[in-house]
């Protein structure tokens, strides 16, 4: 890990740079505000090494301050702390009530798009820095976006009994589905038809993600990737319940193998002979 990259600082940079760097991206990562916690350790690592003039010279020299040295955790955040004055400045007394609390863990859980329609309960077991194990109910509500973060409040670590529970951080992972994709809260599916119903227009046969089933119509002459929208069949909105639209993107099945009667026929449509 090269300390200067990690902050996006070139080697000449200044103190001020430094220190500049630093604060943009503990505010940015820092865990306790949702951010991802081995960014901000590392983080922390590059500026702890490169504000101190000896250390960097050392760094410079010879790519390590302390062969020694390990990187802080949110556990080494308690008593003396040589970020505590920036922290101070950056964040108020946010520093010191991240102190004074449990510690903040993360979790992933692995969800179908069923269970983006419905929400879903899940019952996880999630594990302390000290080793120690806890069975914990996650409800995912209806909506959640791939990637998601989600905070729950007081279901983190409590292995010290003094101080309030930390919160627990859950990032939702959409598992891909055999029919459906997802764009926003809008589902997409994929529908084949014949060149014949692409020209004459047909009825297709659609069902959707909670199963329900009914009919559309294809207007004639609809060209190959025509979409069509059925209101209201999509996805609900995470913010506002609202459910986005099932999108039917139409494909047009060219025929093989027809016979030399039916190639006659469409060589006579193309030029106009009948």
């Amino acid at each position: 890990m090269d300390h200067y990259s990690t902050l996006g600082v070139s080697k000449n940079a200044s103190e001020k740079d430094i220190k500049t760097a630093f604060r943009k991206l503990a505010a940015q990562h820092h865990p306790d505000k949702g951010g991802d916690h081995k960014k901000f350790v590392e983080i922390k690592e590059a500026y702890e090494t490169l504000s101190n003039p000896q250390k960097r010279q050392m760094y410079d020299q010879y790519g390590t301050a302390d062969p020694r040295q390990q990187r802080y955790t949110s556990s080494h955040f308690h008593g003396e702390n040589p970020f505590e004055d920036i922290f101070s400045q950056m964040f108020g007394n946010f520093g010191h009530r991240s102190q004074a609390r449990n510690n903040t863990i993360q979790a992933e859980v692995q969800i179908e798009l069923e269970d983006v329609l419905y929400g879903k309960s899940i019952d996880a077991e999630v594990g302390f820095r000290n080793g120690a194990t806890k069975l914990v109910t996650i409800n995912i509500p209806k909506g959640v976006y791939h990637g998601s973060q989600i905070r729950y409040q007081g279901m983190g670590d409590h292995s010290n009994p003094k101080a309030p529970p930390g919160d627990l951080i859950v990032r939702v992972n959409v598992r891909k589905h055999h029919t459906f994709k997802r764009s926003e809260d809008d589902l997409i599916i994929d529908h084949n038809i014949s060149v014949y119903d692409a020209i004459l227009g047909t009825e297709i046969k659609v069902t959707t993600l909670d199963r329900k089933t009914f009919n559309v119509s294809v207007p004639a002459g609809s060209q190959p990737d025509t979409v069509l929208s059925c209101k209201g069949e999509g996805l609900p909105n995470p913010h506002n319940n609202v459910r986005g639209n099932l999108l039917i993107k139409v494909k047009v099945k060219v025929p093989k193998n027809l016979s030399k009667k039916h190639i006659r026929t469409l060589a006579d449509l193309r030029d106009g002979r009948i």
